[in-house]
């Protein structure tokens, strides 16, 4: 009976006794280690080791070996668990060097190595015991998948994912990104001078000097429809219900441009987006904008904007057109689109038709909604924004 009610006062520091209040008011320390602290303040406080156990729901046991512990080595190693002996690590530094460098290989370049451009946690682990021998690593012939996962875990590497970079392939690129933002703040400070007139053919007459067109294609718009109907909101389900099967009637071409002084959008719907295509915007921009004008249009370096057919026709329109090209992979600088991001976001999201036409017909109706209240691009506000170290403010 002694034995079960058997005290022992364990002498705290001042420190030893702040360390453990810290760790039992801790929301994020290991609940073994607020119990073992618990523990270990309660026998302090005068409790038999028999009351801590029924306190804290654990076996006597588990309280006379964690005070037991403590009373000779120790705070730290009674909240600790102690060394186990067992087999010794499974992977020395060549070992892991050696599975290291595997999994930063590409697999398929690998002799023998799997079919594979990027590695599974069973592929390189079938690899690992099936060529070990060779390389003088026989223990890791049974080498466990869970073992190589903690070491690439360790080093940070991550062989099964892509994360994607953008390569600065266009030597030009401050030049023309210059260029490009040079472009936006003449539009801000023409937009900002026509606010100083108070007449408004006069305000017009300066605007008018110039016209500045943000242009860019979106191709490969899907005309999908359902091939079972939708089925329509109801209370306590919320949402439209769909079939997953559809059917495919081709897709559209959406050539657009937005006046960045008047937010006016001009675009066709086409079948493709050529050449032929885009010279067919150029003569609906002529025929928009008075004679004399200078338009200006920014856009990417799509072939069809640079094609002989497309040269050949700005011959036939001398200083009409205007070219500002943005650098190579940064069409971000383009402010067409955010334009084609929301109508992806709302034109085109969840859509169904029940034919090609029906979709330009659609894409139409929507842009001539957006024109009937046209919004000036933050290139034409007075307020244009931009993190680019190119822009002189």
């Amino acid at each position: 009976m002694a034995g079960r009610t058997r005290k022992f006062n364990p002498v705290l520091s001042e420190q030893d006794k702040a360390t453990l209040e810290k760790i039992v008011s801790s929301r994020t320390e290991e609940i073994r280690k607020v119990q073992r602290a618990k523990m270990i303040l309660l026998a302090a406080s005068g409790s038999s080791n028999t009351d801590i156990a029924n306190n804290l729901g654990i076996s006597r046991p588990v309280v006379n070996k964690i005070i037991k512990r403590f009373s000779s080595a120790g705070v730290q190693a009674a909240l600790e668990d102690a060394a186990r002996p067992g087999r010794p690590k499974e992977l020395d530094p060549e070992q892991q060097t050696w599975i290291i460098s595997l999994a930063c290989s590409k697999p398929r370049e690998l002799p023998d190595g799997p079919a594979l451009e990027l590695w599974t946690l069973s592929a390189l682990t079938n690899y690992v015991r099936s060529h070990c021998k060779e390389h003088g690593f026989d223990r890791l012939e049974s080498v466990a998948a869970s073992t190589i996962w903690y070491l690439l875990n360790k080093s940070e590497i991550k062989p099964h994912r892509i994360r994607y970079y953008l390569e600065k392939k266009d030597e030009q690129f401050e030049a023309k990104a210059k260029e490009v933002l040079l472009l936006y703040k003449k539009i801000e400070w023409i937009t900002q001078l026509a606010k100083k007139y108070d007449d408004p053919e006069e305000e017009i007459t300066l605007v008018n000097q110039e016209v500045f067109i943000s242009y860019d294609e979106k191709p490969g718009i899907q005309a999908v429809e359902n091939k079972h109907k939708d089925r329509n909101p109801k209370p306590g389900k919320g949402f439209v219900r769909r079939d997953y099967e559809y059917i495919r009637h081709g897709i559209v071409s959406l050539l657009a441009g937005i006046d960045l002084l008047t937010g006016k959008v001009h675009s066709i719907v086409c079948e493709s987006h050529k050449s032929s295509d885009f010279i067919d915007f150029l003569r609906m921009l002529d025929k928009t904008y008075p004679e004399g004008l200078v338009i200006n249009i920014i856009l990417d370096n799509h072939s069809a904007h640079r094609s002989r057919e497309t040269m050949n026709y700005l011959a036939t329109h001398p200083n009409r057109f205007k070219f500002t090209f943005t650098p190579k992979h940064a069409s971000w600088l383009n402010l067409i689109e955010s334009f084609f991001g929301k109508m992806a976001r709302t034109c085109l999201r969840g859509l169904r038709v029940r034919s090609k036409e029906e979709l330009v017909n659609h894409i139409n109706r929507w842009i001539m909604q957006v024109n009937a209240e046209p919004v000036r691009s933050t290139a034409g506000n007075g307020s244009l924004k931009t993190s680019s170290p190119y822009l002189l403010n």
